[in-house]
């Protein structure tokens, strides 16, 4: 296990020194320039001596290739330097935003995990009943609904119709509600589907009629067999979902008020603050990773054949 991971932590090393050089220069392909938006932000009349300030001030009058030096030699030790707009640290701003990402996102897990998984063994216990196709439908129309669409018709009907949930902040139990239920929908649907299948596959497996042989109870086998066997397309699957999570919430984020990351980075791109961008892009693919790493040992925990595979 101890070479499995060191070998997993190595390869993360060029992984993020390639997104960060791709993120610095994406960035500058953004249409517009950040002397100006800078300038605009602060209501100041934008002349060719104003601009050359402003660039030297920001740093951008160096080459592309300079500034992206000084800047990587910045960000290993986690400083992403100095937002353009707010003049706060970046770290700052992203950590703030990430806390917030992070619980909402945590709590859409919370629902996926409570739905999914009872709402999956039902169907896959029993393919072709009722209950099958009842959740298999239900599945369809949650995966098909787009979650900006779905937050709106909530806001409608439990806050401005029922006023039972509020429409926007972060500082209570009620305001996560509607939108970690808004981004948990269409994954809710996925993992339905995805163990649903899982486990009407493994259920046909020579182990399973084996342990049959064996005089196993059916709860049993499905617990101890066929359930551990479903799970590891599910996690893997998972650890890419979490990241999407993280970086797609930025739809909900906005249509709920919600304080998060999504927030950060629209101002952040709306104003060309590149520091701000380019630290939001590493930090995602950085929590991207770890989280596909966390899941790949936790898979390989399930099935110990993984890391025999590993060093084979």
């Amino acid at each position: 296990m101890k070479n499995y991971l060191q070998r997993k932590l190595l390869g993360m090393l060029p992984l993020l020194f390639l997104v960060s050089a791709a993120a610095f220069a994406l960035v500058r392909l953004i249409p517009g320039d950040a002397a100006t938006a800078y300038l605009n932000a602060m209501n100041a009349p934008i002349t060719e001596a104003a601009l050359h300030k402003v660039q030297k001030d920001l740093g951008l009058d160096k080459p592309v290739v300079v500034q992206y030096g000084i800047w990587l030699k910045q960000a290993l030790s986690l400083d992403f330097g100095l937002s353009y707009m707010t003049k706060r640290p970046v770290i700052d701003e992203l950590m703030l935003g990430f806390y917030y990402t992070a619980v909402l996102t945590g709590s859409a897990v919370v629902w996926i995990i409570v739905f999914s998984l009872p709402l999956g063994i039902m169907a896959g216990r029993r393919p072709g009943s009722f209950m099958d196709q009842f959740i298999r439908a239900m599945t369809f129309l949650g995966s098909s609904i787009p979650s900006f669409w779905l937050g709106f018709l909530l806001v409608e009907f439990f806050s401005l119709r029922l006023k039972l949930l509020p429409v926007q902040g972060a500082g209570t139990l009620k305001n996560i509600l509607l939108p970690s239920i808004t981004l948990a929908c269409s994954y809710l649907a996925m993992y339905t589907k995805m163990l649903r299948g899982g486990i009407v596959e493994h259920s046909g497996g020579t182990y399973v009629l084996y342990a049959r042989a064996r005089g196993l109870k059916r709860r049993t086998i499905l617990w101890r067999h066929i359930l551990p066997n479903a799970l590891n397309p599910v996690l893997t699957s998972l650890g890419l979902s979490l990241g999407s999570m993280l970086s797609g919430a930025v739809i909900v984020e906005n249509v709920f008020a919600w304080p998060g990351m999504g927030r950060v980075i629209v101002r952040a791109v709306a104003g060309r603050d590149y520091p701000v961008i380019q630290g939001y892009i590493l930090v995602i693919a950085a929590v991207y990773i770890m989280l596909n790493l966390g899941v790949d040992i936790l898979c390989a925990m399930l099935n110990p054949r993984i890391f025999t595979e590993e060093e084979t």
